[in-house]
């Protein structure tokens, strides 16, 4: 049987910690499983859910509910099952699929990090559509032109949501903020964060956001889809690296979906390196 954590009674609730604790590779604690429960990335536990029988819990997975109203795509990830029986993963993807189609979604991503689980998935017939990697600069002299930088404010904050959404929402593995999310972003302002518009002739053209932790720094960069295609792209991200040089960082990181073609190469000819394969991904259509 497969049950969503909301529909759990108390005793069933315990149980289900007691499992999450003996997997402490999906999480780091169990505070950041009940974290899942207390926001509306998988809509407050709704999108947490387990397979059981008689003998008790045997799998669960997470599926971020978040942005499926806006870009009808729902993603799984946070998967623990048994890698001799592919039934107990069969069941929890169907039942993947019907809150998906609850939501009307039209496309399901399932984010898979260990290489036995990926085998398990090849016996129910979905293979790897394509992988994410993280990679590293190693030609840190300056190349071209940069670009244009306003820090996120309060005076700002919606023009810094509407450019990020219109540069990121359209991409592979897209995604979107609420005016509620930047207003946190400055809230609980983390040194270690900065979020950026990027502006170019005074128009807003992309955005820019980083983080610095362990003297490794890590971005994300989006420009507006009417700006692609004119150069803009190798400014924006020459703009990051500089901006890292300038804090003192030792190493310049991004994450990459080998999906997103146009991207990939770009870092690849700017002089980043795939260091370490973050995940393998597989695309069902509904």
């Amino acid at each position: 049987m497969v049950k969503s954590f909301l529909d759990m009674d108390i005793k069933e609730q315990e149980r289900a910690l007691n499992f999450i604790m003996k997997y402490k590779n999906t999480y780091k604690s169990v505070e950041d499983f009940k974290n899942e429960l207390n926001n509306k990335i998988c809509n407050y536990g709704e999108g947490i859910i387990f397979y059981y029988d008689e003998n008790g819990i045997k799998g669960k997975l997470s599926i971020i509910l978040e942005l499926v109203e806006k870009l009808k795509v729902i993603y799984i990830n946070k998967i623990i099952c048994p890698y001799e029986d592919e039934n107990i993963l069969k069941a929890l993807i169907n039942e993947a699929k019907t809150i998906a189609d609850k939501y009307k979604a039209k496309e399901i991503l399932i984010g898979i990090r260990d290489e036995k689980l990926m085998n398990l998935s090849k016996k129910l017939g979905l293979n790897k559509s394509y992988s994410s990697f993280k990679m590293i600069l190693k030609n840190k002299s300056t190349i071209y032109n940069t670009l244009e930088t306003v820090k996120l404010s309060n005076k700002n904050i919606e023009d810094y949501v509407n450019t990020y959404n219109k540069s990121f929402m359209d991409m592979p593995h897209g995604t979107f903020i609420e005016i509620e999310d930047a207003k946190e972003y400055l809230e609980n302002k983390d040194p270690k964060e900065d979020y950026f518009i990027i502006i170019k002739n005074n128009e807003k053209i992309g955005f820019l956001s980083t983080v610095i932790e362990d003297n490794k720094g890590f971005f994300d960069i989006g420009l507006i889809k009417e700006y692609r295609g004119k150069g803009y792209g190798k400014k924006l991200l020459e703009t990051a690296i500089e901006f890292f040089k300038e804090k003192n960082v030792d190493n310049i990181c991004l994450i990459v979906i080998e999906k997103n073609e146009v991207a990939f190469e770009m870092y690849k000819k700017r002089g980043f390196e795939v260091y370490e394969k973050l995940s393998d991904w597989i695309e069902i259509y509904l």
